[in-house]
């Protein structure tokens, strides 16, 4: 069926110099292009797939988005099974029961956001390693090789569809839990940007700025190499010119609904090896304790971290100007950087996102919040070495945000 390839583990070192070692290691193939998911059968059948189990969301299936692919699958001969009751920030629960329904699969299709894909990676582990999801917390946690997973995004954001990582919501714990490895990366990602032109503005918008932030944190991530330098500049540059159109007119603007969600893929292949940063490290919790949807948060932290993060290492967000088609000539790289940051909050301005305070979140919510992001596996990797008092600072500052 699947070819084997090989698996290297996660590894953020910190480079030193331009001549150190590193790691690229994607797996697996893309299909990209409008109407591509019609080709999902097709493409299982290739594989030698005789039984597969898709995970949706209801969403999906109300808007008949589900029911094109469970129809390709099925007139490929392919038998499919299909849980279609993943929730926002899916839970332990939900992977349980995925992994359940898929023991006698062979292979999962993760069709939606990352609320689908990422419990259909979990799942994947489950299948073959048993226990509890919470036993694979962290990187390289598995011994056994996951199942193979089938991507297929409906919304250009989370990347999930070229990362080996999956976010799972632990509600016991108000804890968002990470799991990583390089066996969770799609076998093959189906990319059809035809998925996401019913999208309203607001997931427009959300999911968007959330690709945004990753490109941005790669960029800047203390683990930056050659390729993931290359894929975030270009996820960039697509992003800033696409999404404003995506958003407002998405509905009859193919060229930047197919710009989006190619942004949104580069940059997960470039947060895949370059990390990202502390943005990340102060959304997660605010998703775990007040339900804030991921790309939200993210969107309303990304420039106040960039403002925070600039001094560290000024001349990349002085490229993030350039990226934005400013023009930057005659200006000093501080003043370019700085240039870098208002581009991202004035995008932030035109993006329908809701403040921070209409979800919850006041004064007394910042020291909880603090020790949760003090705890994100990305804050090593942020250009700036961040503090508990640093964190409280910064969601301080996001609260005053106006929208």
């Amino acid at each position: 069926m699947f070819r084997p390839v090989a698996q290297l583990p996660l590894d953020y070192s910190v480079f030193k110099d331009k001549k150190s070692v590193f790691s690229w290691a994607p797996s697996g193939a893309v299909l990209f292009g409008n109407g591509a998911s019609v080709r999902t059968g097709e493409e299982l059948k290739k594989l030698g797939v005789k039984k597969a189990t898709l995970v949706t969301d209801q969403g999906l299936v109300k808007f008949g988005i589900a029911e094109r692919i469970i129809q390709s699958v099925r007139e490929a001969g392919i038998a499919l099974d299909v849980y279609d009751k993943c929730e926002p920030d899916s839970s332990v629960e939900t992977v349980e029961r995925i992994a359940g329904l898929a023991q006698d699969s062979d292979v999962l299709i993760g069709l939606g956001g990352g609320s689908s894909m990422d419990p259909a990676k979990a799942a994947a582990i489950l299948v073959a390693n048993g226990g509890s999801i919470r036993d694979y917390q962290g990187c390289d946690k598995f011994t056994k090789a996951p199942l193979p997973i089938v991507a297929i995004p409906t919304a250009a954001g989370t990347g999930s569809e070229c990362t080996p990582f999956a976010v799972i919501a632990d509600r016991q714990r108000a804890w968002k839990m990470p799991i990583g490895g390089t066996g969770i990366m799609p076998a093959l990602a189906i990319c059809d940007p035809e998925l996401t032109y019913s999208l309203p503005a607001g997931v427009t918008a959300a999911t968007g700025m959330d690709a945004l932030t990753h490109a941005i944190e790669a960029y800047t991530s203390r683990c930056t190499e050659p390729i993931s330098d290359a894929l975030a500049m270009q996820a960039i540059r697509l992003i800033a010119h696409a999404i404003r159109p995506a958003v407002y007119r998405g509905d009859i603007d193919r060229d930047a609904r197919y710009d989006m969600m190619m942004g949104a893929m580069l940059a997960g292949y470039a947060f895949t090896s370059a990390s990202l940063g502390i943005s990340h490290c102060m959304a997660h919790p605010l998703g775990a304790q007040y339900q804030v949807p991921h790309g939200v948060a993210n969107a309303l932290c990304l420039p106040v971290v960039m403002e925070f993060n600039m001094g560290a290492w000024p001349e990349r967000y002085a490229d993030i100007a350039g990226f934005f088609g400013e023009d930057t000539c005659g200006m000093s790289v501080r003043e370019a950087a700085k240039t870098g940051v208002r581009c991202v909050y004035e995008l932030l301005e035109d993006m329908p996102i809701r403040p921070l305070e209409s979800f919850g979140v006041t004064e007394g919510s910042l020291e909880r919040l603090a020790d949760d992001a003090m705890l994100g596996g990305d804050r090593p990797n942020n250009p700036r070495m961040t503090t508990k008092e640093d964190f409280i600072q910064l969601y301080r500052k996001v609260m005053t945000l106006k929208k």
